[in-house]
């Protein structure tokens, strides 16, 4: 029986495609590792282990950088950082309170036809690299260097296939170089990447392929933790089993709810996230392949303004979110029962978020608290009205910090009443409830105003 040209040169190409999906399955096993470093990543029988300190380590922690005390006291064990601003601070904190630290080193995300073009930036980023690892490698809170974070890491390109795979290369060939630098500089830490779980199998064959010199990888991820295990599992089907960690996890965020009709995202209450967090977490422990992931961080511990003053901030001035109680319970394995402050929904006018709320100038509205079993007097309940800059294509801030309103004419317990304001846009109104074990329950509901005339 004869074979054509075509077909030998259809099964030349499956033998090189087999023998590469071999060559990119043995990457890590491959590797000799000195179990003399302080942080290694040993392979097992079943999977691989995170080594610190000659013990298996698993990351219970949260991405943030204060109040590292009340991380400890419910049982967090680790700490990203993600710029090293007060950085030596931050690792003596960190050890004071027995924290592991991952070091965030910033870098520029990748586009084409932009980044990584001029080679004197590129060699200053390598050599501000070497000095900023050189000095904080023998740090006792260091646990890994996280190179990057959502780089958007290229593929290859088919389209324009000359000039934007030249940009390819310019990023993977200086990635890769930041890659070696930290390796040969210290060899007691792992190097990895945090990716974003979208399109995460395409980003890590692109990773295995064109950086397989990175220890291991992490996986940014909120309410795609739904898929997350599909995703592993096809990964581990193509290379075999890899090593990784969750770096930000959490409730949804703001890209993934529901929106009104003019583009303002509905931000669940922090009870909802707490039930959200509790969910997940278990699905972490028990379906995300627990063989190969070293553990996980909740994202934010601390105040971060994303979209709005409270979407994923844990903390607000000296109080803790009541998520923080249903972390505590899940790190420590407790079965005991948490009692939230009972803060269940706001109404505007007996209307919901989803109504999409929608009035005019000037008109008096009364907004309500729905509260679950709490008795009132024992909460303090606060409220803020802040405009929107939901129209700002290239703002990731939905509220602007530095303009609340105030146009509240009373307040009795869980109600208020206001005025609604008279210049014509988006707004968005908050309660929050503190109780007096320094917890604080929030919610909001957005509001257009519109000016007919």
């Amino acid at each position: 029986m004869k074979i054509g040209v075509f077909s030998t040169f259809i099964l030349g190409i499956f033998i090189l495609f087999c023998l590469g999906l071999f060559c990119l399955r043995h990457i890590h096993t491959e590797k000799i590792i000195d179990q003399n470093r302080s942080v290694y990543i040993k392979k097992t029988k079943n999977g691989f282990l995170l080594i610190r300190n000659g013990t298996p380590f698993f990351i219970k922690g949260a991405a943030g950088s204060s109040n590292l005390k009340e991380l400890a006291e419910i049982g967090g064990n680790t700490i990203r950082l993600y710029d090293t601003i007060n950085l030596q601070e931050n690792l003596d904190e960190a050890a004071k309170y027995d924290l592991a630290v991952i070091i965030d080193i910033p870098i520029p995300a990748y586009t084409r036809y932009g980044n990584y073009i001029d080679e004197k930036e590129n060699k200053v980023l390598k050599q501000n690299i070497k000095v900023l690892v050189n000095k904080y490698k023998n740090h006792t809170a260091l646990l890994m260097w996280n190179l990057g974070n959502e780089l958007n890491y290229p593929r290859v390109h088919w389209k324009d296939f000359i000039r934007q795979n030249l940009d390819r290369l310019r990023f993977t060939s200086t990635f890769n170089d930041c890659v070696e630098i930290i390796q040969n500089e210290d060899r007691d830490h792992p190097v990895l990447t945090a990716l974003w779980h979208f399109r995460l199998i395409q980003q890590y064959v692109n990773i295995r392929i064109f950086s397989p010199e990175l220890d291991l990888v992490s996986i940014n991820v909120f309410g795609g933790i739904n898929n997350l295990k599909n995703d592993i599992n096809v990964i581990n089907h193509i290379f075999g089993q890899f090593p990784f960690y969750i770096s930000e996890w959490g409730s949804d965020g703001y890209w993934e709810t529901k929106y009104t009709s003019w583009g303002a995202p509905i931000e669940p209450t922090s009870a909802k996230k707490a039930e959200q967090i509790k969910s997940r977490y278990k699905k972490i422990i028990s379906e995300i392949n627990p063989e190969d992931c070293f553990g996980s961080l909740v994202f934010f511990w601390g105040n971060k303004h994303e979209r709005t003053n409270t979407w994923f901030s844990l903390f607000e001035d000296n109080f803790k979110s009541e998520i923080i109680k249903e972390l505590g319970k899940l790190w420590n394995n407790s079965e005991s029962p948490q009692k939230l402050i009972g803060l269940e929904y706001m109404l505007v006018d007996k209307l919901g978020a989803s109504d999409n709320l929608v009035f005019s100038p000037n008109e008096i509205k009364y907004a309500e608290l729905k509260m679950n079993d709490v008795n009132t007097d024992s909460i303090n309940i606060s409220w803020e009205i802040y405009p929107e800059i939901w129209d700002r294509d290239d703002s990731v801030t939905v509220l602007d910090p530095r303009k609340k309103v105030d146009y509240f004419k009373s307040f009795e317990n869980t109600k208020a009443t206001f005025l609604t304001p008279v210049i014509e846009g988006p707004y968005r109104i908050f309660a929050y409830a503190y109780d007096r074990q320094g917890y604080f329950a929030t919610t909001n509901i957005p509001f257009y105003v519109l000016n007919p005339k």
